[in-house]
């Protein structure tokens, strides 16, 4: 079975139609899913969600695009949050400068603070890293100790930061659908991560993968990154599927 560790289920798009995206993601195969907050609202929204439906799961933050609209009172409430029991990591949090470099210090003040409380709770974070994976890379090294762990989500490293995080004990990289497309430049970072530190995500709504580019992406369609990277990796399938699963509740162990 599959589980998608990064999907906004909370997008209009998909959260009118959750009923059917769940069906259609069960029946390709997906049996838990792993919905990541981008904010306060968002964090109460998939904790709403989860309540609802028994394969979701959430992981709450601030992403690295929102830091400015975060107060003092956000983290409290963030902590008390995190004791619920369908929360399976902190994030999504990370570092952002492709949209925005005027608040760089203080997303990665940010940063380290998330990092801090999944350490609290003995939680796994979920890393953005957009033009930013370096200094992500470098506060991870500077903050690890031996209860840290996490994913790098939607990766796009070269292999001299993949070499960097494998360094880390406990953190795992993922892909998303644009790895199908023609014009995708990473198979080389794809062939080089060891099949144990690999997770599978679709980060719908966004970065469908093929044949549904310029559809809303969701979890069902998870399988043709799977093929991609089985293909690439020359893994049979069923046994990558298998290995990702077991790397998965690894990581996310509250998802047992």
């Amino acid at each position: 079975m599959i589980i998608d560790t990064h999907a906004h289920l909370y997008y209009d798009d998909l959260l009118n139609n959750i009923d059917t995206i769940l069906e259609q993601a069960i029946a390709a195969g997906v049996e838990r899913i792993i919905v990541p907050a981008v904010d306060m609202a968002t964090s109460r929204t998939i904790l709403e969600l989860s309540s609802k439906h028994k394969m979701i799961f959430a992981a709450i933050g601030v992403h690295p695009c929102d830091v400015n609209k975060i107060k003092i009172d956000d983290f409290t409430e963030l902590r008390d949050l995190l004791k619920h029991d369908k929360v399976v990591a902190v994030g999504e949090t990370g570092l952002d400068y492709y949209w925005d470099k005027s608040n760089i210090k203080i997303q990665k003040q940010i940063f380290r603070k998330q990092i801090e409380l999944a350490l609290e709770n003995k939680l796994p974070v979920v890393i953005h890293t957009r033009d930013s994976i370096k200094d992500a890379i470098e506060i991870i090294g500077e903050m690890k100790c031996p209860e840290l762990k996490g994913q790098f989500h939607c990766f796009s490293g070269d292999e001299k930061d993949l070499e960097c995080i494998l360094r880390f004990d406990d953190f795992y990289v993922s892909f998303c659908g644009n790895i199908t497309y023609k014009k995708y430049e990473g198979r080389e970072v794809i062939e080089a991560v060891p099949p144990e530190r690999l997770l599978a995500e679709t980060d719908s709504p966004f970065l469908p993968p093929e044949p549904f580019r310029g559809k809303k992406n969701q979890p069902a369609w998870i399988v043709k990154s799977l093929e991609k990277i089985a293909e690439l990796k020359k893994i049979d399938p069923v046994n990558l599927a298998d290995l990702i699963h077991n790397n998965t509740i690894s990581l996310f162990y509250k998802l047992i």
